[in-house]
Order: structure tokens, then C-alpha cells, then sequence
């Protein structure tokens, strides 16, 4: 009968403490909800504590590899702790999965490693870690940030883990965003997302190819290049009946144009310019500069508008300015423009520690 009531109020209790927890996040859920705090803490010094991490960027696109690596003289097993900040909120968590490695030599980091640590592209998230150094009353912090890209053209390689295409592919992909001046790391990242590149892709939008055009951004690409068609009365097809055609080659590369690789990588690189030369008016640069000033986003605004139009961001900036892209009207957008961050930030520096 004892044992049964300890069970009864065992089982209360972890069932209050679950009903109690705060909201979810990467390193698991708070035991209660926590309130947003101000930290004073530390400046790195290498005579001190060096904080650092692969990859040192916040990865959305699936779980992956984290190791933090801490490098700390006066580092005392004894007195170890360290805490993590998410979203200015200090994590009470009830399960704890990482794995914790001391040194063993003198020269050695701590190394804390999360596995399949999976940060949801649906939100723009802060992480930091604090470290307690028992030379130091107040925390180091390290921010984890989130993944940046650029937009203009940069020299060197790129590879596409997990993704594997062929060397064309990957040439078209250089040479192509060379001639337009775009950074082949972002339009490889681009494609990933929007076909995983795979040449036949069909949305239920009727967006075709690598670079998913649609037939609306077809007409604008169509001013530059008279020739490029796509199949006629394409948007009026059943998308069931479409994919029956694509099956067997009624709808080909020779009569939609989106259907061929090169092609459609151009044709993206053409949508790319159009939204560009929309910013480039001068109401939406007068926009831009009053609320970014000398600090324009445009990656992200060229990326969101590719995936909901221009006009539809624009007229979220104007409305929620800096937090355009939380805003709920975005909400698909923003999961868009973080996860082909992610992609062309691990192309670009070639993380391999997706699992």
C-alpha cells in the first residue's frame, strides 16, 4: 500500500513538472517557465577562458553535430558549470542529453557535444552559452549565431552535402551566377530548397524545375528571354494530370523551357534581377534606408520576396519595420529564408555534421 502511494505521488509529481514546462527548445523543454534576464559577464581573454564551436553558426535545415569547446587554464572539474540562454531565457531542463568530455591534458578544451540537435527554421532564435570559470565570478558567454549569407558573386568552391549532383550542375551553377554576379553558394542553396535538385519538381503552385518557377515569374523572365516558353496553358492543367505529361516527356525541356537545368538556373538568376530592380525603384529604397538605414538585409529580403513576392514584403517592412520577418504574414517566408541560410552557409564553409 506504501509503495503504491509513492508511486501515485511520484507519478503526480512528474506529471505536474511536465504540465509546468516551458516551451520547447533545441536542448529540451524548461522544468518551469523561465523570464527573460539581463547578464553581466566576461570579455574573452586567451590568458582566461576561449569559448568556440563547429559550426559557429545556428544550422535549420536538420539535426546536426554541435561541440562547444572550451578552453579554460584554470579549468577545475570540481567547480564545472555552464549554462545555456535561449532566447534571453536561462534553460532548467529536466533532461539533459548532450555529452560532456573533460581534458585530460593540460592543453586541452572541455568539449560539451549535443547529437541531433534540431533548431526549428520557423523562428529566429538567440542561443548562448555562459561559462563559469572558477577564476571568475561572472559568466563568459558565447553566442551561437544565426547563419549569414551573401548575395554578391564570391570567389572559390562550394560543395552540396547531402546533397550529391553532378560536376555540370555544379558548373552551370558557377558560371551562371558569375555572369549575373550572384554567390553560387546561395543559388546552389536556393535549388536545394526549392527542388532538392531535382530537375522534374512540380509544386501544387505550378513551379517547375530546379529553381521551381512559376508561370507568373515565367512572364517576367519571358521579357528578357522572347524565346523561352513554357508549355502552353501550363496554370490551367491539373497539376495530377501535369505530372502524368512530365511522365512520359508530353512536357519536355524542348516545349517548357523550366525543364531544363541550365536553363532553369538562369531563369532563377533572371527572377533574382527583377526582384532586384523592384527594390532598386526609388519608393522601396526609400523604404529601405528609413528603417534598416545603413544596415539593409537584402539577402533576406531577395529571399523572401523569391518565395512571396515583393509586394507582399514590402508591405510587411512598412508595417512591422525591423520585424518583418516575424511577422505571422511571413511565416512560411521566414522558415524559407532561414533554411536557404543554412544551406549556403554549410556549402559555402562545407559543414559535414548533419546526422
Amino acid at each position: 500500500m506504501v509503495s503504491m502511494l509513492k508511486y501515485f505521488l511520484s507519478t503526480i509529481l512528474f506529471t505536474t513538472l511536465i504540465s509546468c514546462a516551458g516551451p520547447t527548445s533545441p536542448f529540451g523543454a524548461n522544468i518551469f517557465f523561465g523570464q527573460e534576464i539581463a547578464i553581466d559577464f566576461e570579455t574573452f581573454n586567451p590568458s582566461t577562458v576561449d569559448i568556440s564551436s563547429y559550426p559557429d553558426k545556428q544550422y535549420y535545415n536538420s539535426p546536426f553535430h554541435l561541440t562547444l569547446s572550451i578552453r579554460d587554464p584554470h579549468f577545475k572539474p570540481e567547480s564545472f558549470k555552464y549554462e545555456i540562454l535561449y532566447n534571453n531565457q536561462k534553460l532548467k531542463r529536466l533532461i539533459k542529453s548532450e555529452t560532456i568530455h573533460f581534458p585530460s591534458k593540460v592543453n586541452e578544451p572541455i568539449k560539451i557535444e549535443f547529437n541531433n540537435l534540431s533548431i526549428l527554421p520557423g523562428h529566429i532564435n538567440n542561443i548562448s552559452f555562459l561559462y563559469y570559470s572558477s577564476m571568475n565570478k561572472k559568466p563568459f558567454k558565447y553566442d551561437l549565431e544565426i547563419p549569414d549569407c551573401i548575395k554578391e558573386f564570391t570567389q572559390g568552391d562550394f560543395q552540396t552535402n547531402p546533397f550529391q549532383i553532378s560536376n555540370k550542375y555544379k558548373q552551370n551553377i558557377h558560371h551562371l551566377s558569375e555572369a549575373y554576379g550572384y554567390n553560387p553558394s546561395l543559388i546552389a542553396a536556393l535549388i536545394a530548397q526549392e527542388s532538392s535538385f531535382n530537375p522534374k519538381a512540380l509544386s501544387y503552385a505550378y513551379a517547375l524545375g530546379l529553381t521551381q518557377i512559376t508561370p507568373r515569374a515565367a512572364i517576367e523572365i519571358n521579357k528578357l528571354m522572347p524565346e523561352w516558353n513554357i508549355y502552353p496553358n501550363f496554370e490551367n492543367i491539373p497539376v495530377s494530370t501535369i505530372k502524368k505529361y512530365l511522365a512520359n516527356y508530353q512536357i519536355n525541356q524542348v516545349n517548357d523551357w523550366r525543364l531544363n537545368p541550365q536553363k532553369s538556373i538562369e531563369g532563377g538568376l533572371i527572377y533574382f534581377d527583377h526582384i532586384q530592380n523592384y527594390w532598386n525603384r526609388s519608393d522601396a529604397t526609400k523604404l529601405l534606408k528609413s528603417v534598416f538605414k545603413n544596415n539593409i538585409p537584402y539577402t533576406d529580403i531577395i529571399l523572401a520576396s523569391y518565395n512571396s513576392g515583393p509586394y507582399r514584403v514590402k508591405k510587411t517592412i512598412r508595417k512591422q519595420n525591423k520585424n518583418w520577418l516575424l511577422s505571422k504574414n511571413l511565416k512560411e517566408a521566414r522558415k524559407y529564408v532561414m533554411n536557404i541560410k543554412s544551406y549556403c552557409y554549410s556549402f559555402e564553409n562545407g559543414v559535414k555534421n548533419e546526422n
